[in-house]
């Protein structure tokens, strides 16, 4: 699916205001006319098999591809989130009544906590901190009551203060992404499963959430580090969108098929996962405008849900 660009077009289909970055990736990659700079923090991403639909691992490496080891999770899926500090993250884990939940483990993958649901019947998944890692946003469900899916709210301590945010229409699933940076707001994805569909914005006080912009996306949104920009990505296009919803950057490479895009630290770099054959991602990182790319991993494996930690 295509961009949905808001604002007037130029002859060239793109929107006024907006940069749109091609490069050939093998040429870019290869031949790297420069070194990467020390860019801070950490990378997370995790290897899937598509044939079995599968997580097979979970590794840690530096920002540059260096010094990777594998983590161990405490459940079945991978992904995952730093916490804002870099000392924690927050995962996917099966509780001892079966039902999905979250657990906080450190980054050599003790566990430090599992989450209460204080609720009988709600799965929730909490991996979205909030700016000072007080809280963590979720996505909720009901296996009896499909009506219960939604955007939550809870305590990072001990998953407590169970808020609800979200009422999504029947049929289709909101997926949070990330806080504001005053922590006052949650941006979601609304939309039918792997379908894309519209970012929205709704308060952590509660009230409706409003709609960001008119494009359609198959990303959650992620905001970056001085909160003006949120990147996101539709149909093999990572996509930087100001706060209203408009264009800024488009990050194509000729051949790849890119998505999952996570921030640099500082808010100058973007890390993601691209393919061109098949399922065997490899993970990139670019500057925000699409340039300058460097090839990361270099795998036969399928390297996707990449999270750039903040220190």
């Amino acid at each position: 699916m295509g961009v949905l660009l808001a604002g007037c077009g130029s002859d060239d289909g793109t929107s006024a205001g907006t940069t749109t970055s091609t490069t050939d990736a093998s040429t870019t990659t290869e031949a790297q006319p420069a070194p990467l700079p020390d860019l801070g923090g950490r990378l997370m991403f995790s290897r899937f098999n598509e044939r079995t639909h599968e997580f097979t691992s979970t590794h840690i490496a530096g920002p540059d591809g260096s010094g990777e080891v594998e983590l161990t999770l405490p459940g079945p899926e991978g992904g995952g989130r730093w916490s804002t500090d870099g000392q924690h993250i927050a995962v996917m884990t099966l509780l001892d009544d079966d039902r999905v939940g979250t657990a906080i483990i450190t980054p050599d993958g003790e566990v430090e906590r599992v989450l209460a649901i204080p609720d009988p019947t709600l799965n929730l998944v909490c991996t979205v901190w909030s700016p000072d890692d007080a809280r963590l946003a979720c996505e909720g469900w009901d296996d009896g009551d499909p009506a219960r899916q939604g955007v939550y709210v809870v305590n990072a301590a001990d998953g407590g203060d169970l808020t609800r945010l979200t009422e999504p229409p029947e049929g289709v699933v909101d997926q949070p992404g990330d806080f504001t940076r005053d922590g006052a707001s949650v941006v979601f994805n609304r939309a039918p499963d792997e379908v894309d569909g519209p970012l929205m914005v709704v308060a952590t006080s509660g009230g409706e959430p409003r709609r960001v912009g008119a494009g359609e996306y198959e990303g959650e949104g992620r905001f970056s580090p001085d909160g003006q920009s949120i990147a996101t990505s539709t149909g093999g296009t990572i996509v930087v969108l100001d706060l209203e919803g408009e264009v800024v950057h488009e990050i194509e490479q000729r051949g790849d098929f890119l998505f999952g895009p996570s921030w640099s630290p500082d808010g100058e770099w973007l890390a993601y996962s691209g393919t061109s054959v098949g399922p065997h991602a490899d993970i990139f990182v670019s500057r925000a405008d699409g340039s300058d790319v460097h090839r990361i991993t270099d795998t036969p494996d399928n390297e996707i849900v990449v999270e750039w930690s903040r220190v």
